[in-house]
């Protein structure tokens, strides 16, 4: 993630010109499952890959070719779950109103949640806690 003040505030300037802040929405098992996320697609490639360092990684993804003749590649970086929000919290002071807006949503949803860890631990404890057993306690 951006790891100084000039950088967070040049990653700022580009996500509220260009970026997208959601509560992405992912379907697993017959459940969804929601996280924040941060992406942001333009065509000059410098600039998204200069993004996807400050956004924790050095992942920038080619979008699909525009049917429309004689557009610009485009390329897309994103972060998503705990480090969207820890950046959306970095970032907010620097953001306009419709984007402090929006982060306050997305942070108000997140927080509510069940912690990760604790709904893995809890779905594995069921699954355990379904499986035949023998009488000697092992699992079947």
């Amino acid at each position: 993630m951006a790891t100084s003040e000039v950088e967070l505030a040049w990653l700022a300037g580009l996500l509220e010109g260009e970026g997208s802040f959601l509560m992405y929405r992912c379907h697993v098992g017959g459940r969804e499952y929601r996280y924040p996320k941060i992406s942001v697609n333009m065509t000059d490639r410098d600039v998204i890959e200069h993004a996807a360092r400050l956004l924790g990684g050095n992942k920038m993804y080619p979008l699909p070719p525009s049917k429309e003749p004689n557009r610009k590649p485009a390329f897309r970086a994103h972060v998503s779950g705990w480090k969207a929000a820890e950046l959306m919290r970095q970032a907010y002071p620097l953001l306009g109103h419709r984007r402090r807006a929006r982060i306050d949503e997305i942070l108000s949803e997140y927080e509510a949640q069940e912690p990760t860890q604790a709904r893995r631990s809890r779905a594995c404890s069921a699954a355990a806690a379904s499986r035949p057993r023998r009488p000697d306690g092992k699992f079947a």
